[in-house]
Order: C-alpha cells, then structure tokens, then sequence
C-alpha cells in the first residue's frame, strides 16, 4: 500500500447515496460508460457501529476534510461509491454518472450546495 493517495496518477470522486440500491444502479451506470470494477470500490456498513475509516479513506484518496462527511452519512445508513480516473475527461464522466444517479458530494455539502437524493 502507498503513503497517502497518488493525485499526480489519478483523480478520485466520491459521492454517498442514501441506500444500497441507488449506489447499485450508480456502480453499473459507471460500468456502463466504460469504468471497470476495479476502479469502482463501494464502502457501506451492514449493522453495527461505523468503525473510524479516516485512514482507508486517505490512503483510497478522498480528501481528510471529507472523511468526517462521509462517516456521518455511512452511520446513517449511506453507502459510499469511490471512484478512480485516470484522465481528466474520465473525472467529468465519473462526476456526471454520480450526479445523474443520485450521489451527493462531500465538497457541496460542507459548502452547503448539495441536495440530498
């Protein structure tokens, strides 16, 4: 495993979704348009307490500042899709795949500009 995330190689998004199913459909919309399994991870909690996930979040490549977002949305039930591109271009097909299906981002929502799906 790396130290920290590797942001001159990639760029990674992220976006939470109230529940499994829609996190689901967004997985397969990104398959759909070209993005492989391997550069999708899917990160939600069954039952049970969330355990502190800041360091997997850092070293997947989500920013610190986002992680505290995200562990508020997984203990309320939300599922958490991570998604890796390569290219720029790749960046804003991810980003539109996630906005389309549902996903709420953590830099709108610390901003305040997110809506809950």
């Amino acid at each position: 495993m790396q130290n920290g995330p590797n942001i001159e190689s990639e760029a990674v998004i992220s976006a939470v979704f109230c529940e499994l199913f829609t996190a689901t459909n967004a997985v397969r919309a990104l398959n759909q348009v070209g993005f492989e399994d391997s550069d999708v991870d899917v990160v939600g909690i069954l039952s049970g307490r969330v355990p502190d996930l800041t360091g997997f979040l850092y070293e997947t490549g989500v920013p610190l500042e986002h992680t505290s977002y995200y562990r508020a949305c997984l203990e309320d039930g939300g599922v958490l899709v991570i998604v890796r591109a390569h290219q720029l271009a790749r960046k804003k097909k991810a980003l539109a795949v996630l906005k389309q299906q549902g996903g709420t981002f953590a830099h709108e929502a610390v901003s305040g500009t997110a809506t809950r799906s």
